[in-house]
This record gives C-alpha cells, structure tokens and sequence, in this order.
C-alpha cells in the first residue's frame, strides 16, 4: 500500500458520542435539504393564486427550477468533495441553501421566484454526496449499509416536517413569512457543522496523486459498470414518479377531496392546508423513517451474503410502490388516501441505504461522493426536472376535457407507473452487481499497489 493511500484513511473508523454527533447533525443537514426542498408543495396553492400561475408553471417551481443548477453543480461539488475538505462544503452549501430559501419569501414574480429556486438547488447540491462520503468513513463496511439508511431518513422526515409545519404556517402567516422562517434553522445548523465536525483524511488530496483520477477516467470506469447506471437509472425513475405526486400532492387533495379536507379541518379547528400538511407530514415521516431504517436494516444482513440484495430491495419498493400510489390517488374518499399514503412512502425509501452503498461500493474509495452525485444528477434533472414538469402539463391537457380535479387526478396516476420501469432497472441492475462489485475491488486493489 502507497503512503498516500495509507495517510488518505482514517486508522479505524472513529467511534462513540462523535460519531453519533456526527450522524445526528448529518442527518438533519439532510432534513432540511428535503424541507426546504418539499415545503414549496404544500404552498403551491397560494403561490399560484397570489403569483397567478398556471399548473406548468407551479411544477417549474417545484421541479425544474430547482433541477436545473443542482444536477448540473452536483458532479463539480462532488468532485471538490473527493479531494478536498468535506465538511467545509457541507456547511457552506447549508448556509447558501437556506438563505435562498429565506430570500424565495420576498419573490415579487415568477421569474424572482424561479431564480432564488434555482439558488436553493445548487446550494442543497452540496450536500448529500459529501455527507454520505463522510459517513461511510466513520463506518466499518458490515454496518455502512445501516448507517446510511439511518441518514436516509433525514428525507422522509424532511419532506414531512416541510408538508406539516407548512401548511400549519401558511395558515398562520401566509406563504412568504413560511419560507422565511423554513431558511432559518439551516443557518445554525450549517454554522455547527462548518465549527464541530472535522474530516477524518489525514492528509489532503494533494498528496495522494494516484489515487486522484481525472473526472473523465472516472466517468467512462464508471459507465462500464452496468450495474451502477441501471441502479442510477432506478434512482431517477423513483424520483419521477415521487417528486410529480408529491408536488402536486397538496393541490390534488384541495381540488379532488377539498370536501372531505374541509370537514376534517373543522373537526379539529384548522385550516384545509394544515389538515394536508398535517396528514401527509406525520404519516410520511413515520412510514418513510421506518422503510429506510427498514432497507438499510435488510440490507446489512441480506447484503453481506448475496450482494446482488442491495438491488432486489430497491426493485420490490418499486413496484410495490407503483401500485400504493395509483391506489392512494384512486379511492373515492379523502381520508383513505391520506391514510394509503403511508404504503409509497414506505416503499419508495426502502432504497436509500441498500442503493447509495452499492453504489459507494461500485466507485471505490475516492470517487465516492462523484458517484452518489452521479445519481443525484440523474435523480435531480428526471424526477425533480421532469416530474412535477410532466405532471403540470398532462394535468392542463387533461383539464381542457376533464376539469382540474380530475384531469390533475388522471396526470398523477399516469405517472405512476414510472415506478415499474424503475423495478425492471433495479433487477436488471442484480444481474450484473456481483460481478461488478468484483471488478470495482480489484481496480481498487491495483490502484493502491
């Protein structure tokens, strides 16, 4: 073994109340990102009545707007990531983040709206590959798979924190004053971790030449892996079908089941937004926490005797998955689909730690975060950029002849069966894993000699 190679990794992966501290701040860092990300949804309705948009425009800013940079600034982040301080580009991609999300409350116009959008997306691109980079580090390989799922439920949690407490506050102060106080938590957050964690790299980047490759060696040995662009493939496909119906999640109940919303509020004294919020935030925190504690659980043990599990997980959530959601957007009452919503979001996180370590795995010990923001590219420019997108626009066809309950109604369960493509990607993905995986270890082995 080099001595870069031996100066580039920890001794032992660190252990006790640090490594705990470091999971905990890392996984709310990746909260926020989903919250900041996702609360845009369940204010869609205002925005587009004070903003005075149209559907595609609403899925502009809840999709393509913030696709746009953040798949694009992922890989060159990513890459400053794999060479450089990790933790310093966390933090800073926190603070840049939710001080757009801050600024998004003072948006005049569409346009002002889609551009500080598209801020948050670059500034949350800076986050996951390196966070994840970090965590496999403090990890040993028999428990990465866990560990992962563990930072895995920062999405749901995220996602749902962003759906309740925006529809409670919307209701409250209106949806600019939301988005004002949503940017605020990041900026501790992100202060906390640029001040208390530290990258456990015993030397910098630039002393370990032979490990460092050029980004296009990296690309063309990756792409020959076929099982991590299927997988890639998977992910974004999940993302399609995930992020056009929880896009439009909000609007579909108000416009489809706005009755049986409204008697629930009066029930419990709240407004029709905080009934949806409410809903889909604590039954989507609690079921997609527990699928990806689930899979990563799973994956540790299935995993370590056939890694080929790290793809079948994946492909049952997805098509399991496929029919929750046409079933969740099908039944006649309202409170049964908030109910059924529990079933996709437990199934579509069941891939977060069995994927994201397969994947880690597949790129070797330095390209890790290049990799995972490989699949964030394509996960952020199909299913954020394309999505909600998708479902804007099939949803005003649809109306012409429909009405916009229905005609948002048919677009949503449309798009469903995108998460069946993702299943045949990910089994695919299993055919050829094990091999991969084998491959990948031995240019790892060749690299360090």
């Amino acid at each position: 073994m080099t001595l870069a190679k031996t100066q580039d990794r920890p001794a032992s992966p660190p252990a006790g109340a640090y490594r705990a501290y470091l999971m905990v701040l890392l996984t709310s860092a990746y909260a926020l990102n989903l919250l900041d990300r996702q609360i845009l949804n369940v204010l869609a309705e205002p925005i587009k009545r004070d903003l005075h948009l149209a559907d595609w425009q609403l899925g502009a800013l809840t999709g393509l707007s913030f696709a746009l940079l953040h798949s694009l600034a992922a890989v060159p982040i990513a890459r400053l990531a794999d060479r450089g301080d990790r933790v310093r580009i966390v933090g800073l991609a926190i603070l840049a983040w939710s001080a757009f999300t801050a600024m998004s409350g003072a948006a005049a116009n569409f346009v002002q709206l889609l551009l500080l959008r598209i801020g948050v997306g670059v500034g949350e691109a800076g986050c996951q590959p390196p966070a994840q980079s970090l965590i496999v580090d403090h990890y040993p390989p028999e428990r990465r798979a866990g560990a992962l799922g563990k930072f895995g439920l920062g999405k749901p949690v995220g996602a749902a924190v962003g759906l309740a407490a925006g529809g409670l506050l919307a209701e409250a102060v209106g949806w600019r004053w939301t988005l004002v106080i949503a940017g605020a938590p990041g900026l501790v957050i992100g202060l906390l971790v640029l001040l208390t964690l530290k990258d456990p790299r015993r030397a910098p980047a630039a002393v370990a030449p032979a490990v460092q490759r050029p980004l296009g060696a990296v690309l063309r040995e990756l792409a020959g892996r076929r099982a991590f662009v299927l997988i890639m493939v998977g992910v974004g496909l999940l993302a399609f079908m995930s992020y056009g119906a929880n896009a439009f999640a909000a609007s579909f109940y108000l416009r489809v089941h706005g009755e049986d919303v409204a008697r629930i509020g009066q029930a419990l004294g709240v407004g029709p937004l905080a009934v949806i919020g409410l809903g889909m935030g604590l039954i989507g925190a609690s079921a997609g926490a527990l699928g990806s504690w689930f899979g990563g659980h799973v994956g540790d043990r299935w995993g370590a005797r056939d890694p080929r599990a790290y793809a079948w997980i994946p492909a049952g959530g997805a098509l399991l998955g496929a029919l929750a959601y046409m079933a969740m957007f099908t039944v006649p009452s309202g409170a049964w689909s908030l109910a059924l919503y529990a079933a996709p979001a437990f199934l579509n996180n069941l891939w977060n730690g069995p994927a994201s370590l397969a994947v880690q795995n597949l790129a070797g010990e330095r390209a890790r975060a290049t990799a995972i923001a490989l699949v964030l590219f394509v996960g952020s420019a199909l299913g954020m950029g394309f999505g909600p997108l998708t479902v804007g626009l099939m949803s005003d066809a649809f109306s012409a002849s429909l009405g916009e309950a229905e005609g948002l109604r048919r677009a949503i369960v449309l798009c469903a069966a995108v998460d069946i493509l993702a299943c045949v990607s990910f089994l695919v993905a299993g055919r050829y894993l094990r091999q991969d995986l084998a491959d990948a270890e031995a240019a790892e082995a060749q690299a360090i000699r």
